[in-house]
């Protein structure tokens, strides 16, 4: 029993100390089974920008066809394709003989209708006193009544050998005369009861001389039109006036663009469109004039966006439009451009690898400095987004931390790690 005793006595502290060594070799695995991570340093970007790449084609900002409504034929043509011209400068000129016959024509005939309203307003004029025509109405009547009685008076008088044949004679002719005045006066009344008429009469009359004022306007404006001359200042680029041939709207006797100012129009995607701003500054480059870089300027931004098929299917896009100097006509409307909007800019900036930043479950961004081998959390703010790198705000980043790269959330702060050089040996 005794030995049975110091047996299981024995038994017990082998099996502590098997338990002991246990636990103390657990802590030693642990030690060194250390989180690892790899990282990098805090960086200054000077002149950190974010740039928008798009591509477009070069076109003139000012277009213009010159037509000519007037199928006259061409008589004359004073400028050939590729001249300069300036807005105003005359371009041909139409045989207009047939024109200028119809344009005396239409003077004359206005001249006449202008001689027919007169008369009918003087007509309306000498008709308008109606009392006065009453009256004189009035006077004739009496007049001719006394002059008729004095007439018959006389005749009877005459037949009885009282009066002398000339004084009848001159009673008759008085009795005459004062008919004819009363037969007057009522033929103007009736014309005064019938200016009404006369009135409605000038009405069409004006209208008419109205319509041959517009005729003669138009001929006139047309002979005006028969000299083509440039809407705008440009360069012709296509020249099809002929002399001896009609000039008809069918096709455009004249293109003229403006190159010396020239744009590109592209199509930003609706996630990107925010980020365009008018007054922006691009870089534009190409095939055709690889040895220059041009500095563009965005000028305009559609008020909305339209669906464009691409090769990927169907995108929205808002058209941009960027203003491209030409001053020494280098840049030739057609061009294919490689097209750069910048759309941030900094002087200096503390910039992370994107792959630095990782995003939490409340949206809230963050980056994973290690300090004395301890992990410690640092919410961010993002800057400027570059291509590689973005910039990263916070009062507690600085030049020269140390930022983990692809971090996961077995992160957290206090965590003890090892870092890593660039072959994944410990540092």
């Amino acid at each position: 029993m005794k030995k049975k005793t110091i047996g299981i006595v024995i038994a017990a502290i082998l099996g502590l100390a098997v338990i002991t060594a246990g636990v103390m070799k657990a802590k030693n695995t642990e030690k060194v089974a250390s989180t690892y991570v790899s990282v990098v340093e805090v960086e200054v970007e000077k002149d950190f920008d974010s740039t928008l790449i798009t591509e477009g084609t070069l076109k003139s900002k000012e277009q213009r066809n010159v037509v000519s409504d007037l199928p006259y034929v061409i008589q004359e043509v004073v400028f050939k394709e590729g001249d300069k011209v300036s807005e105003g400068d005359i371009l041909l000129k139409l045989d207009v003989k047939d024109l200028e016959y119809k344009i005396e024509t239409a003077e004359l005939s206005l001249e006449m209708e202008r001689q027919r309203l007169k008369n009918l307003e003087r007509q309306l004029s000498e008709s308008s006193n109606t009392l006065e025509i009453e009256k004189n109405l009035e006077n004739a009547r009496l007049a001719y009544e006394n002059a008729q009685t004095k007439y018959e008076n006389s005749k009877t008088l005459y037949d009885a050998g009282a009066v002398s044949k000339e004084m009848l004679d001159s009673d008759e002719a008085n009795m005459i005369t004062a008919k004819n005045n009363y037969e007057l006066a009522q033929k103007q009344i009736e014309e005064a009861q019938n200016k009404e008429d006369l009135k409605s009469n000038i009405d069409i009359q004006r209208k008419n001389v109205e319509i041959q004022e517009i005729s003669l306007k138009s001929q006139k404006e047309a002979l005006e039109q028969s000299i083509i001359k440039s809407p705008i200042s440009g360069t012709i680029v296509q020249a099809n006036a002929r002399v001896g041939i009609p000039a008809t709207s069918a096709a455009p006797l004249f293109v003229i663009e403006d190159t010396d100012n020239l744009e590109i129009e592209v199509g930003i995607g609706e996630y990107d469109i925010s980020e365009i701003q008018i007054g922006q500054k691009v870089k534009v480059t190409g095939e055709a004039f690889k040895d220059r870089e041009i500095n563009g300027v965005v000028s305009f931004i559609a008020p909305s966006a339209t669906i464009v098929s691409t090769g990927t299917g169907k995108e929205t896009q808002v058209i941009v439009k960027i203003d491209i100097p030409n001053a020494d006509n280098y840049l030739r409307p057609g061009f294919t451009a490689n097209v750069a909007i910048n759309t941030a800019y900094k002087k200096e900036a503390l910039v992370l690898p994107y792959e630095t930043v990782y995003e939490k479950k409340d949206g809230t961004k963050v980056v994973f400095k290690v300090e004395d081998n301890k992990i410690k959390e640092i919410p961010i703010s993002i800057g400027i987004q570059g291509d590689l790198k973005q910039e990263v705000i916070s009062p507690d980043i600085k030049l020269g931390d140390k930022i983990v790269t692809n971090p996961t959330e077995k992160l957290y702060d206090g965590l003890e790690v090892s870092i890593l050089n660039s072959i994944g040996e410990q540092k």
